[in-house]
């Protein structure tokens, strides 16, 4: 395929010492992705280069019992082209999912700037590499539910280093993790990834509405050349490949128009006291005069029906403005605010924490349960800006803010960093500090905002909800949906979008 100059350029970043390529060999794998064709092809090289890289072990003293040391010294002399480690298999499937969308590729792995002993090496090379990318995929192997030394030692330069911190800052991350069983540990370390490129000041996304719109690519391989038996973690791979060149191609896309009108933010106030959340979120938005148009939606103490997750969910198909979940009631909060919900450019959830719960007015988790409607009505938030506001006091040590992200994240949305208020004794300590996330989540509020309008309008058939897991529901969905009513709900969407696109956006000269 041959891919213009200006598309995306989706960097792909392997963090396994097992790695079958390194140096020239890592460069070789990525002109080798660019030269599959359809995703059989993909199968097959990943299932030949899997057995290679076993053959490796085996010529490296493997069939002779030589302990693993030995093998692994034996496998630093191969010249590093030939085979793939499992985590590059599901590095690779992630590299040509998003080369299929139109994406530049490229490749590194990192055991060529972190030697095992320790250190860094070639620092700049690697530098160059991220500064040119728009989005990084990294694959790690799991380690007690966390990433690989590799990866936390990448993270960590994100942290000290200057330069590599700038150049991160606003790019697309998402990842692939390969853990020994299927429920091995690869969600947690996804998720721990995604809150450190999170905290470095990028954007994360999982995967894609074709697979589980979950936390990244999942493979299981339980010994050295048998990733590529996993479907479901390739799947998820590729997923996580549609996902993050989808993101990127709309952030490139922003770069050709200019956002012209108010960020439309919906604040979940989901936990809180005497008001306080509400009083802050008041404050902020005061600070950006013009800049948002928020909806404050106060459900801390609302009548929040609990979800009672139906079989058939959403009850029918049809647009996004009507409300569809078969909980009826008059005064329930979802059935009366319903419509707010839609028509939004960003989410924020949002919560008081206290030591003291005394007073604290909590509905988060039968409010987020009660979204499910939302998430199953294909994807009603689907590339909103996301991030978690919470007031925490200091020692109230209160999981929300992580939880927050894990859950809107399953809504299809992109992630920001937390916005985090630090209380002590009744006083926010880095008010200045919370005010400048906020104007950063605005201004990429509104550069997403940009490109999802435009894509929107262009590709609104971009996502349909898929019940991995959920077979009665599948079933029945089957049998209830019409083709109609789901054409009508896409022409309702990519028309909306084509209105405000018209009216929010002004493009450039050179946009045609």
């Amino acid at each position: 395929m041959n891919t213009p100059a200006e598309a995306p350029k989706i960097l792909g970043l392997c963090a396994s010492l097992r790695a079958g390529r390194w140096a020239e060999g890592a460069e070789q794998l990525a002109e080798q992705i660019r030269g599959l064709g359809c995703e059989d092809d993909l199968r097959a090289f990943l299932k030949t280069e899997s057995l290679a890289h076993l053959e490796n072990f085996v010529h490296a003293g493997r069939s002779e019992g030589k302990p693993f040391d030995e093998i692994y010294a034996n496998l630093k002399r191969e010249v590093g082209n030939k085979g793939l480690s499992n985590s590059e298999v599901g590095l690779s499937a992630a590299l040509w999912a998003a080369k299929e969308l139109g994406c530049r590729i490229d490749l590194v792995s990192l055991v060529d700037h972190f030697p095992p002993a320790g250190g860094v090496r070639r620092l700049e090379t690697l530098i160059e590499k991220i500064e040119e990318a728009d989005a990084i995929i990294l694959a790690t192997p799991v380690y007690f539910g966390d990433r690989s030394s590799l990866s936390a030692s990448l993270i960590e330069l994100f942290r000290g280093d200057e330069r590599l911190a700038e150049a991160v800052r606003g790019k697309v991350y998402t990842g692939v993790a390969v853990g020994a069983k299927r429920n091995g540990g690869q969600e947690t370390a996804l998720i721990y990834q995604i809150v450190d490129m999170l905290n470095a000041g990028m954007l994360a996304v999982g995967n894609d509405s074709e697979t589980t719109s979950q936390y990244g690519g999942t493979v299981h391989a339980g010994d050295v050349g048998s990733a590529w038996k996993d479907d479901y973690g390739l799947n998820t791979s590729m997923g996580t490949g549609r996902r993050i060149a989808r993101v990127a191609h709309q952030l490139r896309k922003a770069g050709d128009a200019s956002f012209i009108d108010t960020l439309r933010v919906g604040f979940w106030v989901l936990q809180d006291k005497d008001g306080y959340c509400v009083s802050q979120i008041e404050r902020l938005v005061n600070q950006t005069p013009g800049g948002v148009a928020a909806s404050v939606f106060d459900a801390s103490d609302a009548d929040v029906t609990r979800c009672i997750a139906c079989d058939i969910c959403p009850t029918e198909v049809d647009v996004d403005s009507k409300y569809r979940c078969i909980i009826k009631r008059k005064t329930d909060y979802f059935k009366t605010h319903h419509e707010g919900f839609v028509g939004l450019d960003a989410v924020v959830p949002v919560a008081l924490t206290l030591r003291d719960r005394t007073g604290v007015e909590s509905m988060y988790q039968q409010f987020m349960e009660r979204t499910r409607y939302l998430r199953r009505g294909d994807y009603v938030f689907t590339d909103l800006l996301t991030a978690p506001l919470v007031f925490e006091e200091v020692g109230a040590n209160d999981s929300l803010p992580l939880r927050m992200l894990t859950s809107t994240l399953r809504h299809h949305t992109v992630m920001s960093r937390p916005m985090i208020g630090h209380l002590h004794e009744g006083r926010l300590l880095n008010e200045d500090e919370l005010a400048d996330s906020w104007r950063a989540f605005v201004e990429q509020g509104k550069r997403l905002a940009t490109g999802r309008l435009i894509n929107a309008a262009e590709d609104a058939d971009g996502v349909r909800y898929n019940p991995v897991g959920y077979v009665l529901s599948a079933e029945k969905d089957k049998e209830a949906e019409t083709l109609e009513r789901r054409r009508r709900m896409t022409a309702d969407r990519a028309e909306r979008a084509r209105q405000e696109a018209a009216v929010r956006l002004t493009f450039s000269a050179a946009t045609p």
